[in-house]
């Protein structure tokens, strides 16, 4: 029986590995090779910037030692500062100012207050601190006749001070004949009185002065009231304390007894605030009597008031503002009036805020 050994079939492979293509292996063989030499140039590049990096450490923790040591040095001198204070050593304290948006007007120049420091039992203070106030003005409308052109003037000088930008409280003392209320706004009220419950009712005047000056528009015949409250409280004493001054604005209608009216107020106040004599032109236009009474003469050198000329209002305008109820400034735009009427309150306000601007009291 014959056997044949089978034949090898070529188609079909050993189990195991590819075999690899010479090719391949040798290309693969370079690929290694490169990619070790990439990785030891990274790691190289890695060491380098880590030593960089300890020497940046290094360099700053050594900094933050000496800064620690300057502040430690601080410190020290601080405590040393503070054993001196407790010893008792005196310190130089720092002048302080209060500084004002307002611009301050002739006459009302800021005024130095001495403030004393608290003092502690520990530490010697020996310098005071120095506040200044702004100086604040009292200006009281007196007349004591009725009809002397109280509330007219003040009209005015309400509307010269809002016309320059000064700034002032409005006080309608007139209970009576509240005509400054019915007009302007953010006006204030007061009352004098002789009756002691009711004397406070008048001390709203001189706190408002406090922060601003204050125009006060008076009622006849309470000459002797205004005058001991401001006597009896020693206003004057308090207000040169406080930087608050007094001005009074006498309108006289010329006649003599007028003029004694103010002569009498020059006697009880004259030397403790300064007086305006107003000549109302309105109501006088001939003054030359009055200044030539020896009376009159002898009070102008002794208490050296100021003098000035109020001018008259034509009379069918100011009858016509008076019905109105308005300013004379918002009169001047009012349909009610005419071109020439208009005309006349503006130059009625021209020569009264140059008469007020004369005197150098408010500008």
């Amino acid at each position: 029986m014959d056997f044949t050994a089978p034949t090898p079939n070529p188609e079909k492979r050993k189990r195991g590995r590819p075999r690899k293509n010479a090719n391949n292996f040798a290309s693969g063989t370079l690929n290694q090779s490169s990619n070790s030499k990439v990785e030891n140039d990274a790691m190289s590049t890695i060491n380098d910037n880590l030593q960089i990096k300890d020497v940046a450490w290094e360099q700053e923790i050594e900094d933050n030692s000496i800064q620690l040591e300057g502040d430690i040095q601080k410190l020290d001198d601080i405590d040393t500062r503070g054993d001196l204070l407790i010893e008792g050593e005196n310190l130089d304290i720092p002048t302080i100012f209060l500084e004002s948006e307002v611009d301050l007007a002739a006459n009302e120049n800021p005024e130095e207050l001495q403030i004393p420091t608290s003092v502690d039992s520990k530490v010697n203070l020996n310098k005071q601190e120095k506040i200044f106030k702004i100086s604040t003005t009292i200006h009281i409308v007196d007349g004591e006749k009725g009809g002397a052109g109280k509330s007219f003037l003040s009209r005015a000088f309400i509307e010269y001070c809002a016309a320059i930008g000064h700034d002032v409280v409005i006080v309608d003392a007139d209970t009576s004949n509240q005509d400054i209320v019915n007009i302007y706004d953010n006006v204030e009220t007061a009352y004098f009185s002789d009756d002691d419950k009711l004397a406070k009712e008048a001390d709203t005047i001189f706190d408002l002065a406090f922060e601003n000056s204050v125009i006060v528009n008076l009622p006849a015949q309470v000459y002797s009231k205004v005058t001991n409250w401001i006597k009896d409280n020693d206003l004057t004493e308090i207000g040169k304390e406080n930087s608050i001054k007094f001005v009074k604005w006498f309108v006289c209608t010329g006649g003599v007894d007028s003029v004694n009216f103010f002569l009498k107020s020059l006697e009880d106040l004259g030397e403790s605030m300064l007086h305006v004599f107003v000549r109302n032109l309105g109501l006088c236009d001939d003054w030359k009597y009055i200044q030539e009474m020896p009376e009159f003469v002898a009070a102008q050198t002794k208490y050296n008031f100021i003098v000035m000329d109020f001018p008259k209002f034509p009379f069918w305008e100011r009858n016509m503002v008076d019905r109105l109820g308005v300013t004379f400034e918002a009169a001047i735009a009012h349909p009610d009036l005419k071109v020439i009427s208009k005309q006349r309150v503006k130059n009625f306000l021209k020569e009264a805020y140059a008469a007020f601007a004369g005197t150098g009291i408010v500008h």
